[in-house]
């Protein structure tokens, strides 16, 4: 059996067991690059958003902690060397960043 029949088969059994409904918001242009994305494997954003329920419920997840990166460990370090940028206000750091 292909692989898509074999996902077709799958999300078909667990659509028969389902009893509760998740939603969601984002923006057309992000759900439109997310579902051309997806449509490469031959999955929707419903299928999609139910596998990663799944695996959430099955601790199955691998969450990115942002604030151990090497840029954010960089960063942390240079913060308590004092080696940071300091601004006045909001607008002189847009200034900076912009720049």
């Amino acid at each position: 059996m292909a692989d898509k029949q074999i996902r077709e088969v799958i999300i078909m059994v667990k659509r028969a067991n389902r009893k509760k409904t998740y939603s969601t918001h984002a923006s057309e242009e992000l759900g439109d690059r997310a579902q051309d994305y997806l449509k490469k494997d031959h999955l929707t954003s419903e299928n999609y958003l139910r596998d990663s329920i799944e695996k959430a419920a099955n601790h199955e997840v691998a969450f990115i902690d942002f604030l151990d990166t090497p840029e954010a460990m960089a960063a942390k370090k240079e913060a308590k060397a004092g080696d940071g940028k300091t601004y006045d206000s909001l607008e002189d750091l847009w200034r900076d960043l912009n720049a």
